[in-house]
């Protein structure tokens, strides 16, 4: 019972992120039909429950049927060893040394990039 009540939260918080994103989507796109939409998630957002999420809030709106090209947002890390500031998520090596990073700015869950209105 417990695992269910895990994954309705779970899904919960991606409901939650994308009608976020949808709300600001219609609210720029001013009724328009969009082509196509840029999305970055963070990490520990599945992208999955998000795409369900997307679909299911956009059903019935200018946004339904936009390509949405989704992204990975990264950390902005800080190597504990070397000093340089790199992005990744929060379990990567830095890349000059190898050593162990801090996150010094993390990954929004979700951010709106992009957006293309539809050709008409």
């Amino acid at each position: 019972m417990m695992m269910r009540t895990e994954v309705a939260k779970k899904n919960m918080h991606e409901q939650e992120l994308m009608a976020e994103v949808v709300e600001t989507l219609q609210s720029l796109a001013d009724g328009e039909s969009l082509g196509e939409v840029e999305i970055a998630l963070g990490p520990g957002v599945d992208r999955e429950d998000a795409e369900r999420a997307w679909e299911a809030l956009t059903e019935d709106t200018p946004l339904a049927g936009a390509h949405v090209v989704w992204e990975q947002a990264l950390d902005l890390l800080q190597c504990g060893d070397c000093g340089h500031e790199y992005t990744g998520d929060r379990l990567e090596s830095c890349p000059y040394c190898g050593g162990d990073g801090v996150v010094i700015e993390p990954a929004l869950p979700a951010s709106l990039g992009r957006w293309v209105v539809a050709a008409v």
